[in-house]
């Protein structure tokens, strides 16, 4: 009888520390993406003030090859990229948000409460609005 509780035990121990492995990979990956972002929004930033000939050549890096091009295309080939960036950031948070509310569910906790939160859209904020005299 002792036996099979323990290994319950151990089981249980082994999901919740497999978990919470998974949730800090996750919380690894958005430091890195968060930080490849910053450097697409800097370097788009760069590009777009020293603007003067939209056909001149820049020196731009793909992955680890350094490549000169055309400016227009460069910028058009980091608005993509930031796109792509935000996009695996987006589905990194909602995978995150279900990883912790499971963790908390196994460690036998109420799930967060804030994780599901929505901003009201325009039409929601202008009913509030209109029928609130202090906003």
């Amino acid at each position: 009888m002792a036996d099979s509780d323990l290994n319950k035990s151990i089981e249980i121990i082994t999901k919740t520390e497999e978990l919470a492995d998974k949730i800090l990979a996750n919380k690894h990956e958005l430091t890195i993406m968060d930080k490849r972002r910053q450097q697409t929004r800097e370097a788009l930033r760069l590009m777009t003030q020293k603007s003067q000939d939209q056909d001149e050549k820049v020196w731009i890096t793909l992955g680890s090859m350094l490549i000169k091009m055309p400016r227009n295309k460069a910028t058009e080939l980091l608005k993509k990229d930031q796109q792509q960036i935000e996009q695996q950031i987006n589905l990194i948070y909602s995978e995150q948000k279900i990883l912790v509310n499971k963790h908390r569910d196994m460690e036998f906790k109420s799930p967060f409460s804030g994780t599901n939160l929505k901003p009201l859209d325009r039409k929601e904020f202008a009913a509030l609005k209109s029928n609130l005299p202090l906003l």
